[in-house]
């Protein structure tokens, strides 16, 4: 059996330009990419984060969602790598470059906890 490719097509037709890269950015710039590729990547939580939410029952991860994604987003834009964020009702240590929940502890049982190996805090208003 003779195999050989006979006829190639190129795939791009047109070669590429910086206009073409740009197209559905404002100003075409890197930041406002990542931005957008951000916003487009929700918030997920780790199996222990979801197991304490589950046990405590307490506590909806949806109701957070928009908060974390937030928090996530301030935290990442300053390079952190594990930021607690506190909000009403409970606190949640996330890994913004991942935007995962990798853990959440409720209001109740906040008090006179101790959350180390962080680099840094959100407070949330509500």
């Amino acid at each position: 059996m003779d195999l050989k490719i006979t006829d190639v097509q190129p795939i791009l037709k047109e070669p590429r330009t910086s206009a073409s890269r740009q197209v559905g950015h404002k100003d075409g710039s890197f930041a406002d990419a990542l931005r957008e590729a951000q916003a487009n990547v929700g918030v997920s939580f780790s199996k222990h984060a979801e197991q304490r939410l589950n046990e405590w029952g307490k506590v909806s991860k949806d109701e957070y969602i928009e908060d974390l994604s937030s928090a996530m987003d301030m935290a990442q834009a300053k390079g952190a790598k594990s930021t607690l964020v506190v909000t009403k009702g409970a606190a949640f240590l996330v890994a913004p470059q991942t935007r995962t929940v990798v853990t959440v502890v409720p209001e109740d049982r906040m008090r006179e906890n101790l959350f180390t190996s962080i680099d840094s805090a959100v407070l949330m208003d509500e």
